[in-house]
């Protein structure tokens, strides 16, 4: 599986909306996160959409990067790892 990286689309979209669009790239109803802000619990304006290879990725983010929705662009691009966090002092 490979993540994708998906930014600017409206707020009010649905994890449905996002799924219509990545479906066609294999992408299925447990591949589309929102990450949420802990405190407010309201949509941080970015999601993670999960495909299924490298090929189906690389179309992906061919289609859907600097593609317009409501006037805005949408950014896709391959999610990178996160690198582990650092412990905290106590």
């Amino acid at each position: 599986m490979i993540r994708l990286f998906v930014a600017g689309y409206p707020r009010d979209a649905s994890k449905a909306d996002l799924l219509q669009l990545f479906k066609q790239f294999g992408a299925g109803e447990d591949d589309v996160t929102f990450p949420r802000d802990r405190r407010s619990r309201r949509k941080k304006g970015f999601a993670y959409v999960s495909v299924a290879d490298g090929n189906a990725a690389a179309a992906a983010i061919a289609a859907f990067d600097a593609f317009k929705i409501d006037g805005k662009d949408l950014t896709v691009m391959r999610a990178s790892d996160r690198p582990p966090k650092k412990p905290r002092r106590r």
